[in-house]
């Protein structure tokens, strides 16, 4: 049975074909798939059918599957003979990809390692046919990621494969690895190229995931602590003719002492100080804040308001600082 889909879509038509016919793709970024999950539409494909088609393209005397793997999984399994399917024209893998990373906007996200793959076999197949290698502009506007996502997806195909292991098997969370870069491999480099050069990329990176598999660090959103250790170093490191601070020593018991953790080293050495430095961003806020609203008020009524708020800030403030202990 064949039957003609809309005018728009004439470059597709809608078929039964034969389950033997048909072939997953191989490279589909989404593999696994949670037991309940296919148990789950399994009853339903049992009860009603298949009711949405899949989507393949021809390829020889076969069909590439493109979207619809646990649909046909299902019915496979159910001993089904044929399934519903829209077939399209045959595509290039460059072409595949994009739609399936298309589809995947609509629908359930795929993993992080295998999502990587798949932009990464994007980022060859873009590179065979163009020339030239797409950045990451390109391919967010190809698959519809954002640019931190596709940044994020392209670091981690970098990564040692035991560490991609600990994200595909959910012992490490991607962010952990990209944070780690952020916060402590890009920040070192940056700012303590000497202390950077101590010890490596590699080892930087061994060491804070062994504390996170040793459960020494257990928040991700701690690594970026380790930024302002390293930023404060550095601008200590510029008030001394040898170009060495204090907190390189903290620096290096944290990537050194198998037990010394990020919390700790990040309120012995900078708490204070980036306190401090929070504090003066807010005071500068706020001067601006009362400044634009005098501005705005000045010949009404509200002006009085605004310029009482302030100075009665002003008296409060005075008498903190003049009171030997602080309320």
């Amino acid at each position: 049975m064949s039957i003609p889909l809309e005018p728009e879509q004439k470059s597709a038509e809608l078929k039964d074909l034969l389950l033997a016919d048909v072939e997953p793709n191989a490279e589909n970024p989404r593999l696994d798939f949670p037991q309940s999950e296919l148990d789950r539409l399994s009853d339903s494909i049992d009860q009603e059918g298949v009711l949405v088609p899949i989507v393949v393209f021809p390829k020889g005397d076969k069909y590439i599957l493109v979207d619809g793997e646990r649909r046909f999984r299902c019915a496979r399994d159910l001993g089904h003979v044929t399934i519903p399917a829209v077939v399209t024209r045959e595509r290039t893998e460059q072409e595949v990809l994009q739609q399936m990373f298309n589809i995947h906007l609509i629908r359930e996200p795929w993993r992080d390692i295998p999502t990587a793959k798949a932009l990464q076999r994007l980022v060859t197949a873009l590179t065979e046919s163009e020339g030239e290698e797409p950045n990451d502009q390109r391919l967010r506007d190809l698959t519809g990621l954002s640019i931190e996502r596709v940044r994020q997806l392209r670091y981690i195909t970098t990564l040692p494969n035991d560490w991609q292991n600990y994200i595909r098997e959910d012992q490490i969370p991607l962010n952990f690895f990209w944070e780690l870069k952020k916060n402590v491999i890009d920040s070192l480099r940056k700012n303590r190229p000497a202390l950077y050069d101590e010890y490596g990329e590699q080892t930087l990176g061994e060491v804070f995931v062994k504390k996170r598999l040793d459960k020494v660090i257990t928040d991700t959103v701690s690594l970026r602590k380790v930024s302002p250790i390293i930023r404060f170093a550095a601008q200590d490191a510029e008030t001394n003719t040898d170009n060495s601070s204090v907190i390189d020593d903290a620096i290096r018991d944290l990537i050194e002492k198998p037990e010394s953790t990020i919390d700790e080293t990040y309120e012995d050495t900078v708490q204070m100080m980036v306190e401090v430095d929070k504090l003066g961003r807010r005071t500068s806020s706020m001067i601006a804040g009362f400044s634009r609203l005098m501005t705005q008020t000045k010949g009404t009524d509200d002006y009085d308001t605004v310029k009482d708020l302030g100075l009665t800030f002003i008296q409060q403030l005075t008498a903190l600082l003049n009171s030997d202990t602080t309320p």
